[in-house]
């Protein structure tokens, strides 16, 4: 069921939507992503999976529903793997045991039974402890694959970031611990200045490359612990976690000044690209919605008074 119901009913619908999206030459944008996506999932997905996942849910509702239906397989084949690790040690004695007791008995004629029993339960214990070896093996395999499944949901797939689900997992997780003190987090939104001018002169496939582009140098200016968003369309998140705030603008300064003196060539041709940085760390109490918020009017301010600049708010 885990590997059916998961992988190639999640997975596959997953990968074949971007397939055919590339095919046509159509950015998987979240539009043009959900279309293809319902249109696969309807063809070949069981009444189960429909019922939990209709296409009157929003995609967050079908999202979350595919994340507790991983995290349920993996609980079942854990389980499993406690029993099966548990089996695999009792036979594991069992094989060195018999071994121990076949070879002390004596080769003759008056022992003949007692040998050729002690033989087939050391041949069956043999046996036994194969299989089991085959099965961990598989376990291992599921677990990858479900891994890859739950991947795919917090994946941004054009630029391979994580995404605004993601984003929001995390923020929460990580601002559970800030209920009576500040903490060391800085946040940053980032966005691009002149991105629509980029799909009108070059074109969408053009501004693909900006914004894969963009989110390679964002992961290339932040440390390996850090992490960065495709936040929605042409914006993008990070959140860094142990981070004074003399430090907060030096890294927001980096990966601006990194994006204004980059040269990205497309068919020939430069395109300029330059970017609105809005920053903030974070402060005692802060709730999701407001730390968001805050930072989010750092960027519009940015945008407001010129672009290619960072307001710290």
């Amino acid at each position: 069921m885990a590997n059916n119901s998961i992988y190639d009913k999640i997975i596959a619908i997953h990968d074949e939507a971007l397939s055919v999206l590339s095919a046509m030459h159509i950015p998987p944008y979240p539009i043009h992503y959900q279309k293809q996506f319902n249109k696969i999932f309807d063809a070949i997905t069981d009444s189960t999976l429909k019922s939990a996942l209709n296409n009157n849910s929003s995609i967050d509702e079908k999202l979350d529903s595919m994340v507790k239906y991983i995290e349920l397989a993996k609980a079942a084949i854990d389980s499993f793997a406690d029993a099966h690790n548990n089996i695999s040690n009792v036979a594991a004695m069992q094989c060195e045991l018999l071994d121990s007791y076949s070879r002390t008995i004596p080769r003759d004629n008056t022992h003949d039974h007692c040998i050729r029993m002690a033989d087939g339960l050391t041949k069956l214990g043999t046996d036994m402890a194969t299989e089991l070896r085959k099965s961990e093996e598989t376990i291992s395999h599921l677990h990858e694959r479900l891994d890859d499944a739950m991947l795919a949901i917090t994946t941004d797939p054009l630029t391979h970031l994580l995404n605004h689900r993601k984003y929001m997992e995390d923020l929460g997780d990580i601002l559970v611990n800030g209920t009576d003190r500040d903490l060391p987090l800085l946040s940053l939104m980032i966005n691009t200045d002149t991105f629509k001018e980029i799909n009108d002169e070059f074109g969408h496939l053009a501004g693909d490359k900006v914004l894969f582009f963009l989110a390679q140098t964002i992961k290339a200016m932040v440390r390996a612990g850090d992490y960065v968003y495709r936040y929605a369309g042409d914006q993008f998140a990070v959140l860094i976690n142990r981070c004074e705030s003399d430090k907060a603008l030096g890294i927001a300064e980096k990966i601006r000044h990194k994006v204004e003196h980059s040269h990205l060539i497309y068919n020939g041709k430069t395109i300029e690209v330059t970017v609105s940085i809005g920053a903030t760390m974070h402060r005692a109490n802060d709730d999701i919605d407001g730390f968001i918020k805050r930072t989010g009017m750092g960027l519009i301010k940015s945008k407001e008074l010129g672009k290619n600049q960072i307001i710290f708010t």
